[in-house]
């Protein structure tokens, strides 16, 4: 299609012969046996060897991922070395953003967790909010403490299972033993 009368960007060829860098109009139809492609400088074949016009989209395309690929892969062997990998320019990264320590909750704040967490396992935004506030806490943290201790009461559970099915196994002279 032929760009609108009033428009002054350039038509951009997205076409097959346009991609491999063909001639348009290719070589006329017939029994002889096509020509061989003509090779290209070194130069101008590409990163890979191949043969791409230098001015061809394809050509492009394929310089731009190798350069990204070759930085990702330089990146990748820095990092199993140990080392940090340089930045774009050729700069150390700025520092990475520290992850929060560990948070100490008081004596007080962990009985009014447990407390809340003995009558309600599950706790609605509001009653969240409402207990974060009460204890200067943040509702991230009120959220991440309830996870936990719901992670925990599980395993604690799971153990005692474990525990009453090995007694179960136990034949009943062995219990006696036990409890004597």
């Amino acid at each position: 299609l032929p760009p609108p009368a009033n428009s002054n960007k350039p038509l951009t060829p997205f076409g097959i012969e346009d991609i491999l860098g063909r001639p348009r109009g290719g070589s006329p139809p017939g029994p002889g046996p096509a020509a061989p492609p003509a090779r290209l400088p070194e130069k101008a074949a590409g990163p890979r060897g191949g043969g791409c016009a230098p001015s061809s989209p394809l050509c492009a395309l394929e310089e731009l991922a190798s350069k990204t690929f070759q930085g990702l892969e330089l990146g990748v062997l820095q990092a199993a070395e140990g080392r940090e990998p340089l930045g774009a320019l050729g700069q150390r990264p700025a520092c990475k953003k520290r992850r929060k320590s560990r948070t100490a909750f008081t004596n007080q704040q962990i009985y009014e967790l447990e407390q809340r967490f003995l009558r309600q396992k599950y706790l609605s935004p509001a009653d969240r909010d409402q207990l974060a506030a009460r204890l200067a806490l943040s509702t991230a943290q009120v959220i991440t403490w309830f996870q936990n201790r719901r992670a925990k009461l599980k395993r604690d559970l799971e153990e005692l299972r474990a525990d009453v099915a090995s007694l179960q196994a136990l034949p009943p002279a062995a219990l006696q033993q036990l409890a004597a």
